[in-house]
């Protein structure tokens, strides 16, 4: 498994190969320009992990971000582009860009445990809950405010069964809520819950690292904006300075979390 996944890693661009300095007869595998700038979308997530899916291990301890050179703390955030501003998630929309070009969701019944080749996983415990296709697809239609299964259903041309399927287990993870906004028959919406609103920093990091790195066309989806009509360039950016979250600039510590008996005493 692992070198099936190196070997596609490296096939995507995200590493490289290279003689080890200690032995050349042997490989070691580094991160390329693409593989690093994926720090900010995995820093995003898991800020949202920490607050909403924590581990044994985070309930006790939380990795703090320093700048390597000042030794300034480090707030990740979404920016529009770097040194601009924090991106609102209320003041975003979306418009259709230049690279849209139809493809064919993917139809296969299989359950996450079999993923497709079209499955944009996620690592940990959030991919649990976003582990393949039609759950993305699902949330980026809570995103744009689609609340009812027909409209859902006919945006995203899903059989019933996985998206009813998918909205289930989004509800059961807290994601989404299901509210009656009719008795008879009994009709539900579903509604983004804080935990789901939550999810929208990863997801603008990923945005905008696909942009960079898998749009040569332009992106599918441009988001723009809504009081200036400005286009986003979503980047994971230092909430205090405006810097970009470059992960060779960045140093972090294991610290214990607040409110927890080692709070006060240092790590060993």
């Amino acid at each position: 498994v692992l070198t099936d996944r190196l070997n596609r890693l490296v096939a995507a661009g995200l590493f490289e190969q290279r003689p080890a300095k200690e032995s050349p007869t042997r490989l070691e595998y580094r991160l390329t320009e693409m593989g690093l700038d994926m720090f900010g979308t995995a820093v995003m997530q898991g800020q949202w992990e920490r607050k909403w899916a924590r581990s044994p291990l985070q309930e006790r301890y939380a990795l703090a971000f320093y700048d390597r050179h000042t030794g300034e703390p480090v707030t990740p955030a979404i920016f529009n582009h770097e040194g601009g501003q924090p991106v609102d998630p209320h003041f975003v929309r979306g418009e259709v860009g230049e690279g849209l070009v139809p493809i064919a969701p993917p139809t296969s019944r299989r359950r996450r445990t079999q993923p497709m080749e079209t499955d944009r996983a996620i690592i940990d415990r959030s991919t649990d809950i976003m582990g393949d296709y039609w759950s993305w697809a699902v949330l980026a239609a809570a995103f744009f405010r689609m609340r009812r299964f027909d409209e859902i259903h006919e945006a995203l041309g899903v059989a019933t069964n996985i998206l009813a399927d998918r909205l289930n287990r989004m509800v059961l993870h807290g994601v989404l809520e299901k509210k009656l906004y009719q008795k008879a028959p009994p009709r539900f919406e579903y509604r983004l819950t804080q935990a789901g609103l939550d999810l929208f920093p990863m997801i603008m990091a990923m945005h905008g690292w696909s942009e960079r790195w898998l749009c040569p066309d332009g992106p599918p989806l441009k988001l723009v904006d809504t009081p200036t009509g400005e286009a986003i360039h979503p980047v994971v950016c230092d909430l205090a300075t405006g810097r970009l979250l470059d992960p060779r600039n960045i140093r972090w510590e294991v610290e214990a979390a607040p409110g927890t008996p080692d709070a006060a005493q240092p790590l060993p």
